[in-house]
C-alpha cells in the first residue's frame, strides 16, 4: 500500500447509509469525543455493557473515559459512528484496538448502540479496524468476548474470523483474524 493509502486508511472520514436506510459518520475517535463516549456508554443497556466489558460497568468514570478516548492512532486506534440526534451527534457505535507489547497483534472491541444494532453497523466498524491493523502492518487481531454473545458470534463467523473457547475461562470465547 503506497504511504497516502496508508495514511487514508487511517484517517478518513466516511459516510455510510446502513441496512435500515439510517446513515452514520465514521472516523478516527480523538480526545473530544469524551462526552459522547460518555453518554453512549451510560446508555448502552446492561447486556451490551456486560458484552463490551465483561464486567459490571454502569457510569463510566473519569479516568475510563480518558483512557478510552485518548487514542495516539500509533498504539491504540479507535473509530467512531455518529449519527444526527435532533441536529445533535450522537455517538452510535465504537470499534477499537490496542498493539500488544510485541506488535504481533492487537485486541479489539467493537459494540453498537441497542437501538442500531442488526444494520450492519458492527460489520463497518470491524471492517475500519481490519483495514487500519493492515495498514500499519499488524498480522493479528483478536478479541476476548463472553460466549453469550451470540450477535457477535454470528457476525464474526461472516467475517471470516476464527473462533474457540478461552482455555482459562470457559464463559469466554477468543475470536482472531489472521491478516
Amino acid at each position: 500500500m503506497s504511504e497516502q493509502g496508508r495514511h487514508e486508511a487511517l484517517t478518513r472520514t466516511v459516510t455510510e447509509k446502513l441496512r435500515n436506510d439510517r446513515t452514520v459518520t465514521i472516523r478516527p475517535m480523538d480526545s473530544g469525543d469524551l462526552e459522547l463516549e460518555r453518554e453512549f456508554i451510560t446508555n448502552l443497556s446492561a447486556e451490551s455493557r456486560h458484552f463490551r466489558f465483561l464486567g459490571g460497568v454502569g457510569k463510566p468514570s473519569q479516568q475510563m473515559l480518558e483512557a478510552l478516548t485518548d487514542i495516539d492512532h500509533e498504539q491504540r486506534e479507535a473509530f467512531i459512528a455518529i449519527a444526527e440526534d435532533d441536529s445533535k451527534e450522537k455517538e452510535v457505535g465504537v470499534s477499537r484496538y490496542a498493539l500488544d507489547p510485541d506488535g504481533q497483534s492487537a485486541e479489539c472491541a467493537v459494540v453498537v448502540a441497542d437501538d442500531w444494532q442488526k444494520a450492519g453497523l458492527g460489520t463497518l466498524l470491524l471492517n475500519r479496524l481490519v483495514e487500519s491493523a493492515r495498514a500499519r502492518g499488524i498480522p493479528l487481531l483478536y478479541s476476548i468476548d463472553s460466549a453469550e454473545n451470540h450477535k457477535l458470534q454470528e457476525v464474526a463467523r461472516n467475517m471470516g474470523w476464527q473462533c474457540k473457547v478461552d482455555p482459562d475461562d470457559h464463559t469466554q470465547v477468543i475470536y482472531t483474524m489472521r491478516l
